[in-house]
């Protein structure tokens, strides 16, 4: 594999998902470090769900929205669903942020609403609510979080979100917040199931820097 990765330029270029529910997307990514998400199998447990949950929804909020692989990859299913949606992103690393817009100078008629700012419980400089958000309601939404442990807070920040209609997938990194998020969503009437990480026979597992587990609402997918 590092043979394979070699063979790539190292250098942060548009490149096209060839796979799975972001197919045809069109991400700023190294290539160089970027081989799962090329392929459509960067984080690949969560594909079953996403094919399922995104045509139940028209908006999508991606809080840590990182290089928008997620962000492109739901404008490209919107895309192929035939349907033009609300796309938020929110990312507070000023080198995500320099992709993001990268991103959109290769693709101006997506409309993303991209945010500088970190999601939190409550507003303060450099900090937003999701609850704050100037948007027209609050259904049929898919919200994906990924906030390096932050995740308590901002949906803290998000309780008017917690609605039946809306889908959410939370990647968790503190296997202790596991059973905190699930009992803080049931006590809404909304139950989420845990997705672990399964390698790949032929990628093998994907590397983290920390331990990660999946919290996605359980009517979106198999």
């Amino acid at each position: 594999m590092r043979r394979l990765k070699s063979l790539f330029p190292d250098r942060s270029m548009p490149l096209r998902v060839w796979s799975g529910p972001f197919r045809g997307a069109t991400v700023m990514m190294n290539p160089r470090h970027s081989l799962r998400k090329m392929l459509g199998v960067y984080e690949h447990e969560l594909n079953a769900w996403l094919d399922a949950a995104l045509p139940r929804v028209s908006r999508i909020i991606d809080v840590g929205a990182n290089d928008g692989y997620f962000t492109f990859g739901c404008a490209a299913a919107f895309r192929r669903l035939g349907k033009r949606a609300e796309i938020i992103a929110i990312e507070a690393q000023q080198q995500h942020i320099d992709q993001l817009r990268a991103s959109v100078a290769e693709q101006p008629e997506i409309g993303l609403s991209l945010l500088h700012a970190y999601a939190g419980a409550a507003p303060k400089p450099g900090f937003v609510t999701l609850d704050a958000l100037e948007v027209a309601d609050h259904e049929h939404t898919l919200l994906k979080i990924d906030v390096e442990g932050a995740d308590e807070d901002v949906i803290a920040g998000a309780l008017q979100w917690l609605r039946p209609s809306n889908q959410f997938v939370i990647e968790v990194h503190a296997e202790d917040i596991l059973p905190r998020l699930t009992a803080t969503f049931a006590a809404r009437g909304l139950n989420l199931k845990q997705i672990d990480q399964q390698p790949l026979w032929w990628l093998g597992r994907e590397t983290r820097e920390l331990g990660n587990w999946w919290l996605v609402s359980d009517r979106g997918g198999s």
